[in-house]
């Protein structure tokens, strides 16, 4: 759970970067366009580098230990990777700056549940450990 938790740290920075980039420097709108694409670019980037493979690992692990998760936890961190996948992975529907603060929120949250509540779970299941690799 350690490596996941860390890999949580950077999914909060970017989180702060989005936000800031859907808000800041509304009176120059040349700015914030420019800062609104970079900060797409970087999401889209981080998740073909490592938001994929983390997404993937927990859901492997999720599947490891389904048998004694909750499974109001298992179906809530199912839909935010969903979403979440939308959002990072490449074109979306939504216009930049509300991709960025649903970006933002949705994947706060998300760290602050799976820390709280499914890595706590899941460390209780005996397989876990030894797939936590």
């Amino acid at each position: 759970m350690l490596s996941l938790s860390r890999e949580h740290h950077v999914a909060l920075v970017m989180a702060r970067t989005a936000r800031r980039a859907a808000s800041e420097n509304e009176n120059d709108v040349m700015a914030r366009s420019a800062a609104m694409t970079a900060a797409v670019a970087s999401i889209e980037a981080h998740w073909h580098t490592s938001m994929a493979a983390h997404f993937e690992k927990e859901e492997r692990l999720m599947r490891i230990a389904r048998d004694t998760l909750d499974p109001q936890t298992v179906t809530r961190i199912l839909a935010e990777h969903a979403e979440l996948r939308i959002l990072a992975a490449g074109p979306c529907a939504l216009e930049p700056a509300a991709r960025l603060r649903r970006f933002a929120d949705l994947i706060s949250a998300h760290v602050r549940h799976e820390e709280r509540t499914l890595f706590p779970q899941l460390q209780s299941h005996p397989c876990v450990a030894d797939a936590d690799s």
